[in-house]
Protein backbone atom coordinates (compact mmCIF):
# COMPACT_ATOMS: atom_id res chain seq x y z
CA UNK A 1 0.00 0.00 0.00
CA UNK A 2 1.03 3.74 -0.94
CA UNK A 3 1.06 6.61 1.01
CA UNK A 4 -1.19 7.69 -1.39
CA UNK A 5 -4.12 5.25 -1.47
CA UNK A 6 -5.70 6.77 1.31
CA UNK A 7 -4.69 10.06 0.83
CA UNK A 8 -8.05 12.64 0.54
CA UNK A 9 -10.04 10.01 2.61
CA UNK A 10 -12.13 11.19 5.75
CA UNK A 11 -12.18 8.09 8.19
CA UNK A 12 -13.29 8.32 11.78
CA UNK A 13 -12.09 5.64 14.31
CA UNK A 14 -15.01 5.00 17.03
CA UNK A 15 -13.42 4.15 19.97
CA UNK A 16 -9.73 5.60 19.09
CA UNK A 17 -8.30 7.10 22.74
CA UNK A 18 -6.67 3.53 24.00
CA UNK A 19 -5.71 -0.34 22.58
CA UNK A 20 -6.37 -1.02 19.14
CA UNK A 21 -8.42 1.28 18.23
CA UNK A 22 -5.87 4.40 19.00
CA UNK A 23 -3.04 1.87 16.98
CA UNK A 24 -5.44 2.22 14.03
CA UNK A 25 -5.96 6.26 14.32
CA UNK A 26 -2.06 6.25 14.41
CA UNK A 27 -1.36 3.45 11.08
CA UNK A 28 -4.49 5.27 9.05
CA UNK A 29 -2.97 8.43 9.84
CA UNK A 30 0.40 7.44 8.86
CA UNK A 31 -0.82 5.84 5.75
CA UNK A 32 -2.45 9.52 4.23
CA UNK A 33 -5.62 9.37 5.53
CA UNK A 34 -7.20 12.38 7.14
CA UNK A 35 -8.29 10.86 10.58
CA UNK A 36 -10.95 11.77 12.74
CA UNK A 37 -10.32 9.82 16.14
CA UNK A 38 -13.54 9.52 18.54
CA UNK A 39 -13.80 8.70 21.96
CA UNK A 40 -15.17 9.56 25.66
CA UNK A 41 -11.87 10.92 27.30
CA UNK A 42 -10.75 14.57 26.34
CA UNK A 43 -7.40 14.50 27.75
CA UNK A 44 -6.49 10.83 26.49
CA UNK A 45 -8.10 12.33 22.80
CA UNK A 46 -5.37 15.14 22.93
CA UNK A 47 -2.38 13.17 23.84
CA UNK A 48 -3.27 11.09 20.77
CA UNK A 49 -3.59 14.47 18.28
CA UNK A 50 -1.01 15.71 19.82
CA UNK A 51 1.51 12.35 19.03
CA UNK A 52 -0.26 11.60 15.55
CA UNK A 53 -1.63 15.12 13.98
CA UNK A 54 -5.29 13.33 13.82
CA UNK A 55 -8.57 15.50 14.44
CA UNK A 56 -10.34 14.23 17.46
CA UNK A 57 -13.72 14.84 18.64
CA UNK A 58 -14.95 13.43 22.37
CA UNK A 59 -18.52 12.17 22.97
CA UNK A 60 -20.57 9.55 23.81
CA UNK A 61 -20.63 7.10 20.47
CA UNK A 62 -23.26 4.89 22.01
CA UNK A 63 -25.76 7.90 21.71
CA UNK A 64 -28.09 8.70 18.57
CA UNK A 65 -28.21 12.13 18.69
CA UNK A 66 -24.19 12.24 18.62
CA UNK A 67 -23.42 9.96 15.67
CA UNK A 68 -25.95 11.66 13.72
CA UNK A 69 -24.40 14.94 14.85
CA UNK A 70 -21.06 13.63 13.50
CA UNK A 71 -22.20 12.56 10.22
CA UNK A 72 -23.67 15.66 9.89
CA UNK A 73 -20.66 17.94 10.56
CA UNK A 74 -18.25 15.66 9.29
CA UNK A 75 -19.66 13.21 6.82
CA UNK A 76 -16.61 10.18 6.67
CA UNK A 77 -15.83 8.55 3.72
CA UNK A 78 -15.11 5.32 6.04
CA UNK A 79 -15.51 4.21 9.69
CA UNK A 80 -13.60 2.04 12.09
CA UNK A 81 -15.51 0.86 14.82
CA UNK A 82 -14.18 -0.31 17.51
CA UNK A 83 -15.61 0.94 20.91
CA UNK A 84 -16.82 -1.48 23.13
CA UNK A 85 -17.43 -1.69 27.41
CA UNK A 86 -14.01 -3.73 28.98
CA UNK A 87 -16.57 -6.57 30.32
CA UNK A 88 -16.75 -8.07 34.19
CA UNK A 89 -14.01 -11.20 34.53
CA UNK A 90 -16.11 -13.96 35.80
CA UNK A 91 -18.14 -17.42 36.18
CA UNK A 92 -21.71 -16.90 34.92
CA UNK A 93 -22.83 -17.17 38.86
CA UNK A 94 -20.75 -14.24 39.84
CA UNK A 95 -22.63 -11.56 36.97
CA UNK A 96 -25.51 -8.85 38.07
CA UNK A 97 -27.92 -8.75 35.10
CA UNK A 98 -26.54 -5.13 34.68
CA UNK A 99 -22.52 -6.42 34.11
CA UNK A 100 -23.97 -8.68 32.04
CA UNK A 101 -25.77 -6.80 29.55
CA UNK A 102 -22.56 -4.25 29.68
CA UNK A 103 -21.37 -5.01 26.04
CA UNK A 104 -24.77 -5.11 24.24
CA UNK A 105 -25.65 -1.55 25.89
CA UNK A 106 -22.21 -0.78 24.92
CA UNK A 107 -20.60 -2.51 21.31
CA UNK A 108 -23.45 -3.00 19.92
CA UNK A 109 -25.71 -0.38 20.71
CA UNK A 110 -22.33 1.73 19.09
CA UNK A 111 -22.45 -0.56 15.88
CA UNK A 112 -26.05 0.18 15.84
CA UNK A 113 -26.38 3.32 15.29
CA UNK A 114 -23.09 3.80 13.36
CA UNK A 115 -24.72 1.20 10.66
CA UNK A 116 -28.06 3.44 10.52
CA UNK A 117 -26.18 6.52 9.52
CA UNK A 118 -24.25 5.12 7.04
CA UNK A 119 -27.41 3.22 5.73
CA UNK A 120 -30.18 6.65 6.10
CA UNK A 121 -27.16 8.91 4.47
CA UNK A 122 -25.84 7.80 1.49
CA UNK A 123 -22.32 8.66 0.09
CA UNK A 124 -22.31 9.33 -3.72
CA UNK A 125 -18.67 8.34 -3.51
CA UNK A 126 -18.93 5.21 -1.57
CA UNK A 127 -18.51 4.76 2.20
CA UNK A 128 -16.46 1.78 3.61
CA UNK A 129 -17.31 0.83 7.22
CA UNK A 130 -15.51 -1.51 9.30
CA UNK A 131 -17.01 -3.11 12.81
CA UNK A 132 -14.67 -5.00 15.01
CA UNK A 133 -16.70 -7.92 16.73
CA UNK A 134 -14.51 -10.74 18.44
CA UNK A 135 -12.95 -14.08 17.96
CA UNK A 136 -15.86 -14.97 20.66
CA UNK A 137 -18.26 -14.42 18.40
CA UNK A 138 -17.06 -17.88 17.14
CA UNK A 139 -15.96 -19.54 20.00
CA UNK A 140 -17.64 -18.08 23.25
CA UNK A 141 -16.18 -16.10 26.02
CA UNK A 142 -17.16 -17.94 29.30
CA UNK A 143 -15.69 -15.47 31.71
CA UNK A 144 -16.97 -12.56 30.36
CA UNK A 145 -20.87 -12.53 30.51
CA UNK A 146 -22.79 -11.36 27.59
CA UNK A 147 -19.73 -10.21 25.73
CA UNK A 148 -19.94 -12.81 23.07
CA UNK A 149 -23.29 -12.57 22.21
CA UNK A 150 -23.14 -9.00 21.84
CA UNK A 151 -20.27 -9.46 19.34
CA UNK A 152 -22.14 -12.33 17.52
CA UNK A 153 -24.90 -9.66 17.58
CA UNK A 154 -22.76 -7.11 15.74
CA UNK A 155 -21.53 -9.59 13.41
CA UNK A 156 -25.31 -10.28 12.58
CA UNK A 157 -25.90 -6.61 12.18
CA UNK A 158 -22.50 -6.50 9.35
CA UNK A 159 -24.23 -8.65 7.52
CA UNK A 160 -27.37 -7.33 7.40
CA UNK A 161 -26.63 -3.73 6.84
CA UNK A 162 -24.41 -5.27 3.78
CA UNK A 163 -27.53 -6.74 2.73
CA UNK A 164 -29.62 -3.29 2.91
CA UNK A 165 -26.81 -1.67 1.06
CA UNK A 166 -27.03 -4.06 -1.70
CA UNK A 167 -30.95 -4.59 -2.08
CA UNK A 168 -30.67 -0.63 -2.31
CA UNK A 169 -27.91 -0.07 -4.40
CA UNK A 170 -26.35 2.10 -2.37
CA UNK A 171 -22.24 2.07 -2.45
CA UNK A 172 -21.46 1.17 1.00
CA UNK A 173 -19.03 -1.73 1.98
CA UNK A 174 -19.53 -3.27 5.03
CA UNK A 175 -17.01 -5.73 6.62
CA UNK A 176 -16.77 -7.47 10.07
CA UNK A 177 -13.29 -7.94 11.44
CA UNK A 178 -12.83 -10.74 14.61
CA UNK A 179 -9.82 -9.93 16.83
CA UNK A 180 -8.52 -12.89 18.97
CA UNK A 181 -7.79 -12.27 22.44
CA UNK A 182 -4.34 -10.58 23.39
CA UNK A 183 -2.21 -9.51 25.84
CA UNK A 184 -1.34 -5.90 24.77
CA UNK A 185 -4.27 -4.13 25.19
CA UNK A 186 -6.23 -3.64 28.69
CA UNK A 187 -8.87 -5.47 27.47
CA UNK A 188 -6.94 -7.82 26.51
CA UNK A 189 -4.46 -8.16 28.96
CA UNK A 190 -7.22 -8.70 32.01
CA UNK A 191 -9.06 -11.43 29.84
CA UNK A 192 -5.16 -13.68 29.48
CA UNK A 193 -4.64 -12.96 33.24
CA UNK A 194 -8.15 -14.35 34.14
CA UNK A 195 -8.41 -17.54 31.50
CA UNK A 196 -4.83 -18.17 32.06
CA UNK A 197 -5.53 -18.35 36.03
CA UNK A 198 -9.10 -20.74 34.92
CA UNK A 199 -6.74 -22.89 33.38
CA UNK A 200 -4.09 -22.88 36.33
CA UNK A 201 -0.98 -21.76 33.44
CA UNK A 202 1.48 -19.17 33.56
CA UNK A 203 0.28 -15.64 32.11
CA UNK A 204 3.38 -15.55 29.08
CA UNK A 205 2.93 -19.82 29.00
CA UNK A 206 -0.88 -19.59 27.91
CA UNK A 207 -0.28 -16.80 25.04
CA UNK A 208 2.39 -18.72 23.66
CA UNK A 209 0.17 -21.81 23.40
CA UNK A 210 -2.43 -19.86 22.08
CA UNK A 211 -1.36 -17.14 19.93
CA UNK A 212 2.14 -18.24 19.07
CA UNK A 213 5.76 -16.11 19.92
CA UNK A 214 3.65 -13.13 17.97
CA UNK A 215 0.50 -12.00 19.66
CA UNK A 216 -2.01 -9.88 18.53
CA UNK A 217 -1.24 -5.87 19.35
CA UNK A 218 -2.34 -2.42 18.38
CA UNK A 219 0.39 -1.85 16.30
CA UNK A 220 -0.49 -4.77 14.17
CA UNK A 221 -3.97 -4.12 13.98
CA UNK A 222 -3.34 -0.81 12.32
CA UNK A 223 -1.24 -2.06 9.59
CA UNK A 224 -3.73 -4.44 9.34
CA UNK A 225 -6.82 -1.82 9.07
CA UNK A 226 -5.27 0.41 6.96
CA UNK A 227 -4.27 -2.14 4.46
CA UNK A 228 -7.78 -3.35 4.38
CA UNK A 229 -8.95 -0.08 4.36
CA UNK A 230 -6.49 1.20 1.39
CA UNK A 231 -7.28 -2.19 -0.57
CA UNK A 232 -9.65 -2.56 -3.21
CA UNK A 233 -9.25 -6.25 -3.82
CA UNK A 234 -10.17 -6.66 0.05
CA UNK A 235 -13.13 -5.11 -0.08
CA UNK A 236 -15.09 -8.26 -1.37
CA UNK A 237 -14.38 -10.40 1.34
CA UNK A 238 -17.09 -10.16 4.34
CA UNK A 239 -15.13 -11.19 7.23
CA UNK A 240 -11.93 -11.57 8.83
CA UNK A 241 -10.30 -13.33 11.60
CA UNK A 242 -7.50 -10.34 13.15
CA UNK A 243 -4.39 -12.61 14.48
CA UNK A 244 -1.01 -11.84 15.68
CA UNK A 245 0.03 -12.76 11.74
CA UNK A 246 -2.49 -10.66 10.29
CA UNK A 247 -5.96 -10.60 8.69
CA UNK A 248 -7.33 -14.03 7.74
CA UNK A 249 -10.80 -13.95 5.24
CA UNK A 250 -13.45 -16.56 6.64
CA UNK A 251 -15.20 -17.65 3.43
Amino acid sequence: MTESTLSNRRIHVVGATRGMGRGIAAALAEAGASVLAIGRSGDELTQLREATGVDVRAGDASEATFVSNVFDDDPPDGVVIVAGARPALGPLSSYAWESFCAPWETDVKVAFHWLQQALRRPSPQGRHVVVFSSAAARSGSPLSGGYAGAKQTQRFMCKYAAGEARARELALNVQCVMPMLNPNTGLGAAAVRAYAQQAGEDEGEFVRKRFGETPLSPEIAGREIAQLMGDPKMHSVPEFLLMGEGLRALL
